[in-house]
C-alpha cells in the first residue's frame, strides 16, 4: 500500500501545483489583458489630444485652415476613444485615474478651441491660452504615463510569482518523479517477486501433481495465478479419479489377459487331446496292412487332422501375440538347414501341384539370430503360399545371402500371378485373404501375419515385392549372428532304430488319464518287443508304480487331473529310487514357456499332442542301445525334442 500511495501522492501533488499555476497564468493574462487594453485607450486619447493641440498650433501661428485637419479628425475620433477608456477601467483602482484623464482631455480641447478662436489675432489672451494649453497637454501625458504604469506593475509582480510558482513546482515534479521511480521500481521489484514466487509454487504444485503427491496449501487469490492455483486442485480431485478409474482398468484388464491365457492354454489343450486320438490311431492304421483305397483314406485323415492341428496352432499363437504374452528362444541359428528342412518338407506339395521348387545360397556358415522352430514356420509359410497360389506348372526357388550390415536375408521367390501394388499391405492383415475365397483355395488368412509379427519378434522384418503376371518376391531380413561352422554328419548322436530282439531290454511307464492316449500309445509300442510299457491313469498311481518297479524311462502327460504331471516330476526328483530316471513329457500344452520351464526342470524330450508317432519312435528306440552305456546327463544332451532339434 505504501509503495503504490507514495507515487499517487506525488502525482496528486504534482497535478494541484500544476493547475494552481495555470489558474494564476490565467489571472495574470488578464490582467495583463485589461491592462493593456487599458494602456492603449489611454495612448489613443493622449495621441487625438496631440494631434488636435499641434494642427491648433500650426493655425495660431500661420493661419492656414489646413493645420485644423489633425484638431477636426481628433474631434471626431475623441468620443469613441474615450469611450473605450472608460469602459477599460474595469478595476476600481483604475476608474479615478481615467476620470482625472478623462477631464484633463476635456479641458484640453477646450483651452484648444479657445486657442482657435484667438488666432489671427494680437491678442494678449492668444498668449496665456497657449501656455494654459501646454500646462493642460503635460499634465494629460503625466496621468497617461501613470495609468499604464499602474497595471504593467501589477503584471510584472505576477509574473515574477508565477515564475517562482514555476520553479518550486519543477523542483516539486523532479522530486515526485524521482520519488515515483524509485517507488515504482520497489512495487515492480516486490510485485514481481511475488508473483514469481506465486508461480514457482504453481509449478512446485504442477511437478507434486505430475508425480502424484499432494498439493501444498496456496493462499486464495482472485488473479490468474489464484485461478490457476484452483484449476491444480480441481486436476488433483480429476487426476485422482482417473487414477482409480485407469487402475480399476488396469486391474479387469489384466484379469481379462490371464483369463485369456487360461483359455488359451485350456482351449489348446482340449483341442490337441481330441485329436491326438485322430491322429494317433491314423498313423497306427498307416502301420497295417491296407488295400490302396484304404491306405489313401487314411492319408486323408492324416493330412486333414494335420490341417487342423495347424490351424488351431495359428489360432493360438495370434491370439497370443495380441494378448503379449508370447515369448522367442533367439540364439545362433544356421540358415542353410533351415532352408533344407523347408525344401524337403514342402516338396511332396510342390511335386503334386508340378511346380519346381529349388533352392539356393551356397553359404554353409551363414547364421542369424532367430527362434529356430519359428523361422522354419515363417518359411513353410511362405513357402507353401508360394506353391498354393502358384500355377500348375510354375516355380518357387528359396535362396539366402548376406543383407547390409548386421543383416542376413531370406527369399522366397514364385512364378505366380502376382499382386496388385494397392493390395500388398492387405496380405499382412489377419484374416485378410483378398479373393483367395473364390478360388478355393484352403487357409485363414492369419499365415502372413503370424509370420510377419514372428519377423519382428525377432527384431527383423518381412517385406514383399510383386509384378502382376510374373510373381511374387518374399524378404525376411533378420540380425546376423557370427558364421558357424555346419555340423557334420557325424554331429548329431541320434541313435539308429533298433532291430526288435528277443525279450524286454527297455521299461517304459506311460503315466496318462486320457484311455485313447494310452491306447494309441500301447498299439504302437507292440511292435518293438524290446519295450515294456506299463501305464497308469493318474498322478499318484504312476508315481507309486514308479517308485515300486523303477522304470528306465517315464512318458508323462502335464494336465491330469487331482495331480498334475508337474506335480509328479517334482515328487520323482525328490524321491532318491526315481531322481536320475529320465522323464519324456508328452502333452497337449505346446506353450513355449511350458516348455522351456519343462527343459529347465531336465525333461529329456517334450512331445506335443497330437503325436508324431515317428518321433516317438525315434525316442523309444534311441534308449535300447543308449540308455545303458550313457548315464542320464548324457542321455539329456542326446535326445530328440518335439521340434526335431538336438536339445
Amino acid at each position: 500500500m505504501i509503495v503504490v500511495a507514495v507515487p499517487l501522492v506525488a502525482l496528486v501533488a504534482t497535478v494541484t501545483a500544476s493547475l494552481t499555476l495555470q489558474a494564476n497564468e490565467r489571472q495574470v493574462r488578464q490582467v495583463a489583458r485589461a491592462a493593456s487594453a487599458l494602456s492603449t485607450s489611454a495612448g489613443q486619447v493622449l495621441a487625438d489630444a496631440v494631434n488636435a493641440e499641434t494642427g491648433v498650433r500650426g493655425y495660431a501661428a500661420t493661419g492656414d485652415p489646413l493645420f485644423l485637419q489633425p484638431y477636426t479628425g481628433a474631434q471626431a475620433r475623441l468620443a469613441r476613444d474615450r469611450a473605450a477608456l472608460t469602459a477599460a477601467a474595469r478595476a476600481e483602482a483604475d476608474r479615478r485615474p481615467v476620470q482625472a484623464v478623462d477631464a484633463s482631455v476635456s479641458t484640453a480641447f477646450a483651452q484648444l478651441e479657445a486657442i482657435r478662436a484667438a488666432a489671427g489675432t494680437r491678442d494678449p489672451s492668444l498668449t496665456a491660452a497657449l501656455g494654459a494649453g501646454k500646462r493642460t497637454m503635460d499634465l494629460l501625458r503625466g496621468q497617461v504615463a501613470a495609468l499604464a504604469t499602474g497595471p504593467s506593475g501589477v503584471v510584472a509582480r505576477a509574473r515574477v510569482a508565477i515564475t517562482q510558482k514555476e520553479s518550486a513546482i519543477e523542483a516539486l515534479n523532479i522530486a515526485g518523479l524521482a520519488l515515483g521511480l524509485v517507488a515504482g521500481v520497489i512495487g515492480i521489484a516486490l510485485f514481481t517477486s511475488g508473483i514469481s514466487r506465486r508461480v514457482r509454487a504453481a509449478a512446485a504444485n504442477a511437478a507434486r501433481l505430475g508425480a502424484g503427491d499432494p498439493l501444498a496449501p496456496l493462499p486464495p487469490a482472485g488473479d490468474e495465478i489464484g485461478r490457476l492455483a484452483v484449476a491444480l486442485v480441481t486436476a488433483e480431485a480429476l487426476l485422482a479419479r482417473r487414477t482409480q478409474e485407469i487402475t480399476s482398468a488396469r486391474d479387469e484388464a489384466l484379469r481379462a489377459s490371464q483369463a485369456k491365457n487360461a483359455f488359451l492354454s485350456s482351449t489348446s489343450h482340449e483341442l490337441r487331446t481330441p485329436l491326438n486320438a485322430v491322429l494317433g490311431f491314423t498313423q497306427l492304421l498307416q502301420f497295417s496292412d491296407l488295400t490302396a483305397d484304404d491306405r489313401q483314406a487314411v492319408e486323408r485323415i492324416l493330412a486333414a487332422g494335420r490341417h487342423l492341428l495347424e490351424l488351431i496352432s495359428e489360432l493360438i499363437d495370434i491370439a497370443r501375440i495380441e494378448s503379449g504374452n508370447f515369448s522367442l528362444s533367439v540364439e545362433p541359428v544356421l540358415v542353410e538347414p533351415v532352408v533344407k528342412e523347408t525344401c524337403q518338407l514342402l516338396a511332396p506339395l510342390a511335386a503334386a501341384r508340378s511346380i519346381a521348387l529349388s533352392q539356393c545360397g551356397g553359404l554353409p556358415w551363414l547364421a542369424v539370430r532367430a527362434d529356430r522352430q519359428r523361422l522354419r514356420q515363417i518359411l513353410v509359410n511362405l513357402v507353401s503360399n508360394a506353391i498354393k497360389y502358384n500355377h500348375e506348372g510354375g516355380a518357387v526357388t528359396l535362396s539366402y545371402e548376406p543383407g547390409s550390415v548386421g543383416q542376413a536375408m531370406v527369399h522366397v521367390a514364385d512364378t505366380g500371378p502376382g499382386i496388385d501394388a494397392a493390395q500388398l499391405e492387405k496380405i499382412f492383415v489377419a484374416f485378410e485373404r483378398l479373393a483367395a475365397e473364390q478360388s478355393g483355395i484352403e487357409g485363414t488368412g492369419i499365415g502372413l501375419a503370424l509370420a510377419r509379427a514372428f519377423a519382428q519378434a525377432m527384431s527383423g522384418q518381412l517385406t514383399v515385392a510383386s509384378i502382376v503376371g510374373e510373381g511374387s518376391t518374399f524378404t525376411l531380413t533378420l540380425p546376423r549372428a557370427a558364421d558357424m561352422r555346419p555340423a557334420g554328419p557325424d554331429a548329431a548322436p541320434l541313435p539308429a532304430q533298433r532291430a526288435a530282439a528277443d525279450g524286454p531290454h527297455t521299461s517304459v511307464l506311460y503315466i496318462e488319464d486320457n484311455p485313447a492316449n494310452i491306447e494309441v500309445v500301447t498299439r504302437f509300442v507292440r511292435t518293438r518287443r524290446h519295450i515294456e510299457l506299463r501305464a497308469a491313469p493318474s498322478g499318484p498311481e504312476g508315481l507309486a508304480l514308479a517308485i515300486r518297479q523303477v522304470p528306465d524311462l517315464i512318458l508323462l502327460d502335464l494336465h491330469m487331473p487331482g495331480m498334475s504331471g508337474s506335480d509328479v516330476l517334482r515328487e520323482l526328483r525328490a524321491n532318491p529310487a526315481t531322481a536320475a530316471v529320465p522323464v519324456a513329457i508328452l502333452s497337449a500344452d505346446a506353450s513355449p514357456e511350458v516348455i522351456r520351464q519343462m527343459r529347465a526342470r531336465g525333461v529329456v524330450a517334450y512331445l506335443t499332442k497330437p503325436l508324431d508317432l515317428t518321433e516317438l519312435g525315434q525316442l523309444l528306440d534311441g534308449f535300447t542301445d543308449w540308455l545303458r552305456p550313457h548315464d542320464s546327463g548324457d542321455l539329456a544332451d542326446d535326445v530328440t525334442t518335439a521340434t526335431g532339434e538336438p536339445r
